[in-house]
Formats: C-alpha cells, structure tokens, sequence
C-alpha cells in the first residue's frame, strides 16, 4: 500500500485573510512563541491591531488596489463577506 503524502497546510491570518508564506509574516505571542492563527501586522505581542471589523475594512479600502474604480461601499462589501469567513470575525 501507497504512503499518503499531503500537500503542506496553507496559513491564512484569521484576521485579514493575508497568507501566510513564511515565519517572517506569522505573529507572535509575548513570550515569542509563533501564533499561526494571525499575522504579524493584525496580532503582535498578546494584542490585537484591530479592535473591531470597521477599523480593518477602513484600512483595507485606504490601503488595497483599486484599478477597476469600484465605488468604495462595494469593495467594503465585498471585503466584509470574505472577513465574516475568518475565524476572528465569525460572530
């Protein structure tokens, strides 16, 4: 019988929804342990970047490409349906 070999599990952070690539991008605790449920810029240090889902989609509709001049309340839409998938966000 064949041995299963599976595909390495892909990190997304729970938060933003940014993959997760390399140790360099992954958060960590305050006593430096790895915390591969979030990324480095949304949990640093036991804490939180941010507090609420409106602080995120403000930074995320100041801050993300928008080359096909969506209107912003769409693309914060569209980004709150993806956010509202992350185990953070889910309610």
């Amino acid at each position: 019988m064949a041995e299963r070999v599976s595909a390495p599990r892909q990190l997304f952070c729970q938060c933003c929804g940014m993959p997760l690539g390399d140790d360099a991008m992954i958060s960590r605790e305050v006593d430096g342990n790895f915390n591969e449920d979030y990324c480095k810029w949304c949990y640093a240090d036991g804490k939180f970047t941010y507090t609420n889902k409106d602080t995120l989609l403000d930074f995320l509709l100041s801050h993300m490409p928008n080359p096909e001049n969506t209107p912003d309340a769409e693309r914060r839409k569209f980004f709150d349906s993806h956010l509202s998938q992350l185990k953070h966000w889910k309610t």
